[in-house]
């Protein structure tokens, strides 16, 4: 034991004597994701890194890390491969962070180190910046890879203050290789480095260079203001110059972003380049400044002529470049250059039909143009007005320069007018000097005229007409009343202001004071009484005032607005209005002729005639004193029955039809309907026209009374008894297993139905059921069902072994018996004298619809024939 304790002290003396070599890297390998560091192979090596945040506090947080050094190459190259979970753009801390290493010959791992010592290292690589910063300062993004693995955690070093880095370095989501660095405030170029020791990797960068936006001269003032960016704020770095000239006298006006240059001497116009330098970081390209043309008055010419227009102001021609000609541009037409001087411009502009007012005037040296400022614009000769007038509706105006183009329009104000009226329909004389034009209602009579002509306005004219009445309305033949549209009026209106009317040889009576229906009508409305009267164009004289007017109205047209006929309907009696109470003055037309002569009565609301048998429907038209009904009335006159015309009178179909004769049928309203009554049961109706009416009895009694009412009149009315019923056709008895069929036709079956077959050894009894119109199934050989509209299908469900046998059959009160044969062939017996046997075909449901009404209309006929 005291053996042992004396090798390790004396092993505690060798150890604390003993000095470490310094591992010297010959060479680093580094990617984005990997570095190895190479040394000789006999020298010591690195095992792992000891992350400090500074001198003297290590970073416990992070993951452990290590160097295989394992691999030797030619036996003089040992290649240290760095291993970590952490990832590599984590791997950050100051220059004092330590370095573990061993000699080749010993196993003892020491750390005393530090990785500033490290003589090769990986440095950041893959640099790019997002952009440059401001002279204003600000943010900007780095890039790259190994940023921060020898640099402390928010520093960046420079020859000034540090910068600031972004960010939260203790956060494990922080990315190293992607860092936001906040620059202060400065300008030039500069470097930095990602190390505390700023002295191990420097690099360069700049702020940004000056950039010009838009620029601003007050040729008055000789002040040129520049407006942009990165102008920093210390004049002494600045240098500002203008077409290579230095300016010396200017000032920040607002740090970074305006220069304002004063005194500048430019006596040219033109684009000249600005050229700006801070701390020694030029412009990217020069910006060109249009120094304008001075413009301050412009002379004018006829748009018709043309001619000589002088442009006065300043900087108007080039002293230093005779190649920079002005090109002149007025309104949308170019004026040749005559001459120039530098204060004054002539050139010569050619007519123009449209002519304009205030246009604007432009001088373009080579690219750079000058706008005459507010105030200053050019306008061709104005038109003016010397007098006007009046006369039946038409205004002619005298003036000036009235021109031909269609840019003209007049324009109208006065107290009858809100806002203005435009007028563009007008005809001007060939010398330019008149004009004429339809003047349109106005209600004042004193009004405005200005002529205005591509912008440019004449002198105002005052015009006065003359007083203008429109007739709106027809008075009612009694206590009528007159509406009257007043125009071009005194106004302002006056209680006083009380017009009167005089029609024929009448007595004047006073009409209402003047009024306005709506605020903005463009007329007055005034009423006034007629007299009692007829006809039409009746003289009136008017009188407002002074001024005195002649027109004419009519009495309100007659109209009808129903009839009534008397009982018996021997006078129609016609209401409505404006008939008159003479019948000396009143003509009345049916169907276009005159029936005058059968007025039974008359008032001016009420027309009673006679009615005549030779009346047929048609139109009513009356005329009072030459005044017509502006719609005609349509007369319908009642229906009348001559009767009913089955056959005989007396007998109807077995399809029930019933055929009524007569006229004007086709009465619509409940006044006239015609209803037909069978057995006192309504009947459906089947025809009807103008003159005759078929109708259906549902019943099947017999007799059948028939009657029929005309609204509520009660009509003719007969008796009718139905036909008999008739076999036509018997099918062949159908004899199988199941029972025996067969199919009958005829005529006018209804009512009970009885039927059996008898056999020599037994009466076998059958069901029947009666089918209207329907056609049975038959095979190709067997009796033609043509004509018969009803059809009786009977069967039995007893086999039946006999080869003939005799059919009886009792519809209603009606018997028949037939001998019939069963066979299995098929055959039929006809009751008919002549039966047609023939292919019976199969019909359609439409095919047996048709059939049905052809058969039914038949029998119709047949009854009343």
């Amino acid at each position: 034991m005291e053996q042992k304790i004396i090798l390790l002290i004396l092993f505690s003396i060798f150890k604390l004597g003993y000095l470490m070599e310094r591992p010297y890297s010959i060479d680093a390998i580094f990617d984005e994701k990997s570095f190895t560091l190479v040394f000789q192979s006999h020298r010591s090596y690195p095992t792992r890194l000891i992350m400090y945040q500074n001198e003297t506090t290590p970073r416990y947080e992070m993951a452990p890390n290590y160097f295989d050094c394992s691999l030797v190459i030619d036996g003089n190259r040992r290649y240290c491969t760095f291993h970590s979970d952490e990832p590599l753009s984590r791997l950050w801390g100051s220059v004092h962070s330590k370095i573990c290493v061993r000699e080749v010959s010993s196993p003892i791992e020491e750390c005393p180190f530090s990785i500033s010592e490290f003589y090769r290292f990986p440095k950041p690589t893959n640099l790019k910046y997002n952009k440059k910063p401001k002279t204003s300062g600000g943010d900007i993004v780095i890039t790259g890879n190994y940023l921060r693995i020898r640099g402390g955690p928010n520093l960046l070093q420079n020859t000034n203050n540090p910068f600031v880095i972004k960010g939260n370095f203790s956060d494990p989501s922080f990315d190293c290789n992607n860092i936001t660095v906040t620059i202060p405030p400065g300008s030039g170029n500069f470097a930095f480095s990602f190390d505390e020791d700023s002295w191990s990797s420097r690099f360069p960068f700049s702020y940004e260079s000056p950039k010009i936006s838009s620029t601003v001269s007050d040729s008055l003032k000789h002040i040129l203001t520049i407006n942009g960016d990165n102008f920093f704020t210390d004049k002494k770095l600045v240098e500002v110059s203008i077409n290579g000239v230095n300016q010396p006298n200017f000032n920040i006006s607002v740090n970074h972003t305006q220069i304002q240059v004063n005194n500048f001497s430019m006596p040219d116009p033109g684009p000249m380049s600005v050229y700006i330098m801070v701390n020694e970081v030029s412009m990217e390209r020069n910006f060109i400044h249009c120094f304008p043309a001075i413009i301050t008055s412009i002379s004018s010419v006829s748009n018709y002529l043309g001619g000589i227009v002088t442009i006065n102001g300043e900087k108007l021609s080039s002293t230093l470049n005779s190649s920079f000609i002005p090109s002149i541009t007025i309104g949308n037409k170019q004026c040749t250059l005559i001459k120039s001087t530098t204060t004054e411009l002539e050139c010569k502009l050619d007519p123009n039909e449209y002519g304009g007012t205030h246009l604007k005037v432009d001088v373009n040296f080579s690219g750079c143009n000058s706008t005459s400022p507010n105030g200053v614009s050019f306008s061709y000769n104005a038109p003016t007005l010397s007098s006007g007038s009046y006369s039946n509706g038409i205004v002619t105006l005298i003036g000036t320069r009235f021109g031909k183009n269609r840019e003209s329009f007049i324009q109208l104000h006065s107290n009858g007018i809100n806002g203005y009226i435009n007028i563009d329909q007008f005809k001007i004389l060939p010398d330019e000097k008149s004009l004429t034009f339809k003047l349109p209602l106005l209600r004042c009579s004193t009004f405005n005229i200005n002529f205005i002509r591509s912008n440019m306005t004449s002198n105002t004219i005052s015009i006065s007409a003359s007083l203008l009445i429109n007739v709106i309305n027809r008075p009612n033949l009694s206590n009528g009343s007159l509406n009257i549209e007043l125009y071009y009026m005194d106004c302002p209106i006056s209680s006083s202001s009380q017009p009167s009317i005089t029609v024929g040889n009448s007595s004047a009576t006073q009409c209402s004071t003047p009024s306005l229906q709506y605020s903005n009508s463009s007329f007055y409305v005034t009423t006034c009484s007629t007299p009692y009267g007829t006809g039409i164009n009746k003289q009136f004289i008017f009188q407002l005032n002074s001024e005195t007017v002649s027109d004419e109205y009519s009495y309100a047209p007659p109209n009808i607005e129903n009839r009534k006929f008397s009982k018996g309907q021997y006078n129609i009696t016609f209401y409505g209005n404006n008939f008159g109470n003479s019948i000396s003055y009143i003509k009345v037309y049916f169907n276009g002729n005159d029936i005058s002569s059968e007025i039974l009565t008359l008032t001016n609301n009420q027309l009673t005639i006679k009615t005549l048998n030779s009346y047929e429907n048609g139109p009513i038209n009356i005329t009072v004193n030459g005044n017509n009904m502006e719609s005609l009335f349509n007369l319908k006159f009642p229906p009348v029955i001559y009767g009913i015309i089955n056959k005989d009178n007396k007998t109807i179909a077995c399809g029930g039809f019933i055929t009524v004769s007569g006229k004007n049928l086709l009465s619509n309203g409940d006044e006239f309907k015609v209803k037909v009554l069978a057995n006192n049961k309504n009947t459906t109706i089947i025809v009807q026209n103008e003159n005759m009416l078929i109708v259906r009895a549902e019943s099947k009694e017999s007799p059948l009374f028939v009657s029929i009412l005309i609204g509520d009149d009660l009509g003719p009315n007969a008796i009718l008894t139905y036909l008999e019923p008739k076999i036509t056709v018997i099918s062949t008895i159908k004899n199988k297993k199941d029972g025996i069929s067969i199919t009958i036709g005829g005529v006018c079956f209804s009512g009970f139905i009885n039927a059996s077959l008898a056999v020599s050894s037994e009466n076998v009894s059958l069901s029947c059921n009666l089918q209207y119109s329907i056609s049975p199934k038959l095979s190709s050989n067997e009796t033609d069902f043509t004509n018969s509209s009803d059809f009786i299908l009977c069967h039995s469900n007893s086999f039946v072994n006999e080869t003939s046998g005799v059919l009886y059959l009792q519809l209603s009160s009606t018997p028949f018996h037939y001998d019939v044969k069963i066979e299995e062939t098929q055959t039929s017996i006809s009751p008919s004298p002549s039966p047609s046997i023939g292919k019976t075909s199969k019909l359609s449901g439409g095919q047996l619809q048709v059939l049905q009404l052809v058969v039914l209309l038949l029998l119709v006929l047949s009854s009343v024939m």
